[in-house]
């Protein structure tokens, strides 16, 4: 019986990737090209390197955009090599513009393929019950946002894989006292993730955490493990500095100290974007003399990050959907209150009373546990500082894939959340009780399973069926994305 549920459960995966993996195929068929923020202008970084055989300086004429002055060469571009891989493999079988924008595309749904593995593993890593596994798995790889990433060429999609394989291999190292095999690959998933988004970098952070936090309950329990912290942190910190090194290094060179590139590319902004859109006079928050406060509170700006997190496909605006918004709303809010609620009822069991037990448990807190949880909240942060400060200081833009490398920590939150109060449920332990939970799982799954076809099916087909060249960039009128008012 365990083999044939077994059987069965990995039937059930297979069919859902198949799903899911199929939607992202077809949204990178039937998209034009640059209807993915910024597409063109990271396809000219992979189509130079085709053509010349090397990388861009941040500065390159070829790739240039006159309007924002500057190119995202600056930045690191791992996934724009990839693409141009794949477009060169594709060019030995065709010269059809499409196709190679579509090989190019590839990379992103492969690097949602590998996400899609990976959070799955997470889930049975950190969820007991099979419920909360698929809740996970689904909450992030159904997110209309996410799957959007994982469909044209962008570098979100690389920093996603790489935020799901990190977590992945800190947990399996809080397992197996981080191997030598754990930390090689825990080496490599960093150093993915350092070359392809800055905003994801909060991981490197949560990673130094919980590698530290698994030594240090080592010591508390009496290991002598210094030497072993000593040794599995450099083989991590080289392979990093090996495989992810380099392009700093360059940068360094380049741009007169600059390792980052993001200072020279301000200044070349500053030299060659149009009046209106050189840093200087950009439409921000300090250059209109608006506080952060009057931002965050007395503007939309939360919540178009909120609605463009949860899916704001291409630039139509007829893409948004009402009861898309408030039903994810209403996850999050169970979600966090659960959580909330959650550690309330735990700090409350632990610290409530003065007891001998209670004492017991102060001393015996689980350094691990605790730093997993430290670094799994600073990755669900940092990322959304980094987009509020862009937005207040650089260039006034409310958009949730700025946010999106918080995804798997924050949807294990909401997944652990939503847990609570079906624990709180069933905890009469009445089979009428357990049999609601169950039910109101499933309805759960299915209508994030129904949002994402809906999708599909009404937002991005009809948008563009009938596009001719989907090589081309299309332009819109005013009227086209913001409607005839």
């Amino acid at each position: 019986m365990h083999m044939k549920r077994l059987a069965k459960e990995m039937r059930m995966e297979a069919v859902f990737f198949a799903f899911v993996l199929g939607i992202w195929l077809l949204w990178a068929f039937i998209l034009p090209l640059n209807e993915g923020p910024d597409e063109n202008m990271r396809l000219q970084i992979a189509q130079f390197i085709l053509k010349y055989g090397k990388l861009p300086t941040g500065d390159q004429k070829e790739i240039m955009d006159y309007t924002w002055g500057f190119t995202y060469a600056f930045r690191p571009i791992l996934p724009q090599m990839l693409e141009a891989l794949f477009i060169r493999i594709a060019m030995i079988f065709t010269q059809d513009a499409f196709a190679l924008l579509f090989a190019g595309r590839l990379v992103s749904v492969f690097s949602g393929a590998v996400f899609f593995w990976y959070v799955k593993a997470l889930g049975d890593m950190l969820f007991e019950r099979k419920s909360l596994r698929w809740l996970f798995l689904i909450l992030n790889v159904c997110l209309p946002q996410s799957s959007f990433l994982f469909t044209y060429l962008n570098c979100d999609s690389m920093a996603l894989m790489a935020s799901a394989m990190i977590l992945y291999y800190l947990l399996k190292g809080m397992r197996d006292t981080f191997s030598v095999r754990t930390c090689i690959w825990l080496g490599v998933s960093l150093s993915i993730c350092v070359l392809s988004y800055y905003n994801a970098y909060g991981f490197l952070i949560t990673a130094a955490f919980i590698f530290t936090g698994c030594f240090l309950e080592r010591a508390r329990r009496g290991e002598s493990c210094k030497a072993e912290f000593g040794r599995k942190g450099l083989l991590i910190g080289g392979i990093v500095l090996f495989l992810a090194g380099w392009w700093f290094v360059r940068n360094y060179v380049l741009y007169d100290g600059d390792f980052l590139g993001l200072r020279t590319q301000e200044e070349c902004a500053q030299q060659y974007a149009l009046d209106m859109f050189k840093p200087s006079g950009r439409r921000n928050c300090i250059n209109m003399g608006i506080s952060m406060t009057d931002m965050l509170f007395r503007s939309n700006w939360a919540f178009l990050v909120f609605k463009s997190f949860v899916g704001i496909l291409a630039p139509l605006t007829k893409a948004h959907r009402a009861w898309i918004f408030a039903g994810y709303g209403l996850l999050f809010l169970a979600g966090g209150t659960g959580v909330l609620r959650e550690c309330i009822r735990s700090f409350s069991r632990r610290y409530g009373t003065k007891n001998e037990e209670n004492i017991k448990k102060k001393e015996a807190v689980d350094v691990s546990r605790f730093m997993l949880h430290v670094g799994l909240v600073m990755a669900v942060l940092l990322p959304n500082v980094m987009n509020i400060w862009y937005s207040y200081s650089n260039d006034y833009q409310p958009q949730g894939r700025y946010s999106m490398p918080m995804l798997v920590p924050f949807m294990y939150y909401v997944t652990r959340g939503i847990g609570y109060w079906g624990s709180r449920l069933a905890s009469g332990q009445r089979n009428t009780n357990i049999q609601i939970r169950k039910i109101a799982g499933y309805l759960l799954c299915l209508w994030m399973i129904t949002a994402l076809g809906y999708c599909t099916v009404k937002i991005m087909w009809p948008a563009y069926r009938n596009v001719e060249n989907k090589a081309e960039v299309r332009t819109y009128t005013m009227e086209e994305l913001f409607g005839e008012e």
